[in-house]
């Protein structure tokens, strides 16, 4: 499933002075990572299965099924009591849920976000300013065992490096939050870049595994909520026109640790 963004702001466009966020706080770059002041388009594509999928496209969305976001259990998870809903209080469940699409987004960055918004809102966040994914929801445990639940995003494909720009946030109970990107590399002058404003992030764990986390000792009737918000991130170095066109595949899967 499929959901669209279009990395610029149409209506800025047609009066002809995008400016993105990197020209805005007027970031030194070396001339081949300046991005365009002129208005341009980024291309990105996020297509995440198991719980995330999402497309970026500079001029079209591709698929019947476009717009969706896309949240599941595995199986053997689901049959032993493990559910998701939108609801706090579980007046429906399943194991997959699905978001609206996202369109007519560009770069942004961390402070940006409407963390207090996005804590008070169930399901899809829709910020009227900038364009990101945002959606919250809970899990459950209905059955009759304390069980280990893991879950984990891992990258099943990607074009153009779009990973190097990407970040991930993770929000458990709207308390725990961490922030995943990939790490960079030096600059053209060997420093490392700097960024303003901004959590520490946690490197991936691999080249394509963004994380695994473990909710340790989860109790019949426990409910935890979840907030994964994505975005490209415009004081990266790696957010230039050389992402046009990119595409990352990833995925999000909730499982039961099975006893050794």
């Amino acid at each position: 499933m499929m959901a669209g963004f279009l990395f610029t702001n149409q209506h800025a466009r047609e009066r002809g002075d995008v400016m993105r966020f990197s020209e805005i706080i007027g970031i030194e770059r070396q001339s081949k990572r300046l991005i365009s002041k002129r208005a341009r388009a980024y291309t990105l594509g996020i297509l995440i299965t198991g719980i995330l999928s999402i497309l970026l496209s500079v001029v079209t969305f591709y698929g019947q099924n476009t717009g969706n976001f896309v949240m599941t259990v595995d199986p053997d998870a689901a049959n032993r009591g493990i559910q998701l809903s939108t609801d706090p209080n579980f007046s429906f469940y399943t194991s997959r849920l699905l978001s609206d699409p996202v369109m007519d987004a560009r770069d942004i960055t961390y402070t940006w976000i409407k963390f207090d918004e996005i804590a008070a809102t169930d399901g899809q966040f829709t910020d009227p300013d900038y364009k990101y994914v945002a959606y919250s929801f809970y899990i459950r445990n209905s059955g009759r065992e304390t069980v280990d639940v893991n879950y984990y995003i891992r990258i099943a494909d990607v074009h153009l490096n779009l990973d190097a720009a990407v970040r991930f946030l993770v929000i458990e109970d709207n308390e725990i939050h961490r922030m995943y990107q990939k790490p960079d590399q030096p600059l053209e002058d060997g420093s490392m870049p700097r960024y303003y404003e901004m959590p520490e992030a946690i490197p991936f764990q691999s080249n394509r595994l963004v994380f695994r986390e473990t909710l340790i000792n989860f109790k019949p009737g426990d409910v935890t909520r979840f907030s994964v918000i994505i975005w490209l991130e415009g004081q990266d170095p790696d957010t230039t026109d050389d992402i046009l066109g990119g595409m990352l595949r990833a995925h999000m899967n909730f499982s039961i640790l099975q006893d050794d």
